[in-house]
């Protein structure tokens, strides 16, 4: 998940080498999710708590429960805007996939 430019977060269970077009990113990985084993997902895993939405190159949406991811975020220097989201999640996303954007601001940039 590109998170800003030159910042990428891993799921360190899915991803086991960095591609070499991130070499001069700071790459980081995730930490575990804190959904409870018996939580019922239908079409998602609990790392959808990865699923976070980027406002701008400084503040993230988070799912409120993720206090692990929280913490991680704002130690990299990101402004958490936590959102109780839990419910929704089980359903198969979180910020990122139900939002859509019509408008941004800025120019069209390319970070490679």
């Amino acid at each position: 998940m590109p998170l800003a430019p030159g910042r990428l977060l891993l799921n360190p269970e899915r991803v086991k080498t960095v591609p070499s077009c991130f070499d001069s990113w700071d790459v980081r990985f995730a930490p575990p999710p804190v959904l409870p084993p018996d939580y019922l997902l239908y079409m998602t895993s609990a790392w959808v708590s990865m699923n976070v939405l980027m406002v701008d190159e400084h503040r993230v949406v988070v799912e409120a429960g993720e206090i692990p991811l929280i913490e991680f975020l704002q130690d990299w220097g990101f402004e958490v805007l936590p959102v109780n989201f839990r419910n929704v999640i089980r359903f198969g996303g979180c910020f990122h996939c139900v939002t859509s954007d019509i408008r941004r601001r800025g120019d069209l940039q390319s970070y490679f």
